[in-house]
């Protein structure tokens, strides 16, 4: 029996060839990305999969030829992974960031604590633009303490649990925080961006794949400065350097645009100008008296020159931040 059972198995062999990694076709992001495991590894590790792909957020510079996409239907976890060229044949070079990007035959594969698909040329991977000029994901709003900075041990810098994993590589927004310091993580180029709700609470940043980077960081990156917003995409780093272990979550800015110094018609002070901050200012309207230092809930602001009422040049205002996406 044991022979026979033996002589299948080759008979098999022979006709397949050598076994090959799992295979599991057409899986969304969120397939990928979603995760029980404590560490966060993808259950698709070490799979060679077809991936339908997202929305390009990131071409990210200076660095390996690498996508970030991100599928605009999860917009509240597992919805965004990095894909790194692994051919060296610059197939990315004609994608643009708002492309929706799917690929075939690429390898899922963890690598420092971030999810990759790895477009290899002996896998004979592949990717095709679906669809061109589409409008980004809004980046998601998430506290600090969501992102929480490592905890720092006598020879590691761990985070207390991977609860930030459902956010990785996604574009996400903190608001409300200040630069705390500058110089930390495996490269020294991270920097602690510390909650004004709560000075508990705070994360870590850097600007390495950063459009408008000037050195290490960004020009408006100096401690003591406040931000009303920082957008980016979030990544995991694990590393070993110098005898320090090394386990922390990023927040990556892409551009100028991701400081959010201050924010004119923001009214309810989350950073954006929304139907929430409409709200607000249509409580004020034609109101008159509107003085110091209220000036009618800051809804007379019109023409950058408050005249004591809420009418429609504040409105004109308004719209004008509204309409430019601030």
């Amino acid at each position: 029996m044991m022979r026979s059972i033996v002589a299948v198995i080759t008979v098999i062999a022979s006709v397949v060839g050598p076994v090959q990694m799992l295979r599991a076709d057409e899986l969304s992001i969120y397939e990928i990305q979603y995760t029980t495991d404590p560490n966060g590894a993808s259950p698709q590790d070490g799979n060679i999969v077809d991936c339908l792909g997202g929305i390009v957020t990131h071409k990210p510079p200076r660095i390996k030829p690498r996508l970030i996409i991100q599928d605009p239907d999860y917009p509240v976890g597992w919805g965004a992974i990095q894909v790194k060229d692994l051919s060296s044949t610059g197939v990315f070079a004609d994608v643009n960031v708002g492309d929706w990007v799917s690929l075939t035959n690429v390898l899922v594969e963890e690598s420092k604590g971030t999810t990759f698909l790895q477009y290899m040329a002996e896998n004979e991977a592949d990717f095709t633009i679906v669809s061109t000029g589409n409008p980004l994901p809004e980046p998601l709003t998430v506290a600090a303490d969501e992102i929480a900075a490592p905890v720092e041990d006598l020879d590691s810098w761990l985070v207390a649990n991977h609860d930030a994993e459902k956010y990785e590589s996604m574009l996400i927004k903190i608001i409300d925080v200040n630069v705390e310091g500058l110089g930390y993580g495996k490269a020294y180029d991270n920097y602690m961006l510390q909650s004004n709700a709560d000075p508990n609470f705070a994360c870590w940043a850097s600007d390495y794949m950063n459009d408008d980077i000037a050195g290490i960081y960004h020009p408006y990156v100096v401690i003591g400065r406040y931000f009303c917003g920082v957008v980016g995409v979030l990544e995991q780093y694990t590393a070993e350097r110098d005898g320090i272990d090394y386990d922390y979550y990023q927040l990556l800015t892409t551009s100028t645009a991701d400081f959010v110094i201050d924010q004119t018609a923001d009214f309810d002070g989350d950073c954006d100008v929304d139907f929430a901050d409409f709200g607000l200012f249509a409580q004020h309207w034609l109101q008159t008296g509107c003085a110091e230092p209220d000036w009618c809930g800051g809804a007379d602001f019109g023409d950058d020159d408050p005249d004591g009422i809420v009418w429609m040049a504040d409105l004109a205002e308004f719209a004008r931040y509204w309409l430019a996406g601030n």
